[in-house]
């Protein structure tokens, strides 16, 4: 049980410090246990085991805390609950987990829907569920579909038992927006574990709910979210289509989320050969990432560095692949390690390129290479990749290695990663 120094009950139910935590803001959460709680720099740093110079300088940079070790200490010395800062329930906790995370049976989509009409929810843990989900979208992209699918269906289960008990209406309202997220993030992991049905059903229950959520700024992340999954399939169209219905409905979205949107049209728009409209989208989320962006945080993590890397695809598929690789080298470089999925694919592209430049060798190396990032879990969107990637060496199936390539893709689609 935390002691009197630690954090108190209805701080860690404040919104903020929720939303610092999930973010990882560990200077934020610093602060606001100073001004609310009245824990100082040194009471921090003695409850921590970090030095008060460390503690001011947290507070003062404003910087996320990276380390896990400084989450850890974190989390034990104020008493917040591992699940808040993204890990494991800490041993000084009483339970395990809350009632509402313990794994019930995964509801179907229907059963979500029908309830989407019934009467309000209620539960004390919905402001650990938020913090829980936020964590789960900030964790996606460096996280397998085998770890983050079982995750995110017990956070589905929670959200499917509190809109079965009556609650104020703001209360349901969030969880309904808490559905949205989810159902963007599961989408796209079903999608990449080749499960088209179920990623389907749950877009589908997604706009429902979004609809009812009444937040045109979370159905524009959400068709997004829909569009990734059908672009990476090759329906080209569909996407196109879906961030434009996303472009109109976040004109009031902040403009870190607008240049996301902006950016996914730009290459939708570069695969069926609209040269003018790539370049429009593109400069327009150059335009919307400038100084004045909003900083980091919730469900908006687009960055420059990932729009060169947008750009550098889109300009791939125009044919300018000069210009392109040298995008998608910067890209490379500066893209998370973890993040084996979006490494893999910039170096698909990269291999594009080089057919585009006549180096076939080359080309080949460097899909090997793709493959080899990836390693043995291999999503839905590389394997279609990387068979899109083996038909464009058509011309050359008979060269020593294309046909070894040819061996490695066929060999790779055994590995694919399911929930």
């Amino acid at each position: 049980m935390p002691s009197p120094e630690q954090v108190p009950a209805h701080l860690l139910a404040d919104r903020q410090s929720i939303t610092a935590c999930a973010d990882r803001k560990i200077g934020t959460v610093f602060h606001l246990a100073k001004i609310r709680a009245g824990i100082y720099p040194a009471q921090i740093a003695r409850l921590t085991g970090l030095q008060t110079s460390r503690v001011t300088e947290y507070v003062t940079s404003g910087r996320v805390a990276t380390s896990m070790d400084v989450c850890e200490r974190v989390s034990d010395g104020l008493g917040i609950p591992g699940r808040m800062l993204g890990l494991a329930d800490r041993p000084w906790e009483t339970h395990a987990a809350p009632s509402s995370y313990r794994p019930a049976a995964i509801p179907e989509t229907w059963e979500i829907l029908d309830m989407l009409s019934c009467s309000t929810a209620s539960d004390a843990t919905l402001l650990h569920l938020e913090a829980a989900v936020a964590e789960s979208a900030f964790r996606y992209p460096v996280t397998s579909p085998a770890q983050s699918v079982p995750q995110m269906q017990r956070q589905l289960t929670a959200v499917h038992e509190l809109l079965g008990r009556p609650q104020a209406l703001d209360a349901r309202r969030r969880c309904v927006r808490i559905l949205t997220v989810l159902s963007g993030l599961l989408g796209l992991a079903y999608h990449d574990c080749g499960d088209r049905g179920r990623s389907d059903a749950v877009f589908h229950m997604g706009q429902v709910a979004a609809d009812e959520g009444e937040a045109d700024e979370l159905t524009a992340w959400l068709l997004t979210m829909q569009s990734i999954a059908d672009y990476t399939a090759g329906r080209t169209d569909q996407a196109a289509t879906l961030l434009g219905r996303a472009d109109t409905l976040a004109d009031r979205a902040g403009p870190r989320r607008r240049a996301w949107i902006a950016a996914n049209l730009g290459r939708a728009l570069a695969a069926r050969g609209d040269v003018r409209g790539t370049l429009a989208a593109l400069d327009h989320s150059a335009e919307l990432l400038g100084e004045e962006c909003e900083p980091i945080g919730g469900l908006d993590f687009f960055t420059r560095p990932r729009l060169v890397g947008l750009t550098g695809e889109s300009r791939a598929l125009l044919g300018h692949h000069d210009l392109a690789v040298g995008m998608l080298t910067t890209a490379l470089e500066r893209r998370d390690q973890a993040d084996a999925k979006g490494r893999a694919t910039l170096t698909f592209d990269l291999a594009q390129c080089r057919i585009g430049q006549g180096d076939i060798d080359g080309a080949c190396a460097l899909a090997h290479t793709a493959l080899d990032i990836a390693g043995g879990s291999i999503v839905q969107p590389l394997v279609l990749r990387a068979r899109a990637f083996q038909a464009s060496l058509g011309p050359w199936r008979a060269a020593g290695p294309v046909r070894e390539l040819s061996a490695r893709v066929r060999e790779s689609e055994h590995q694919l990663v399911r929930a």
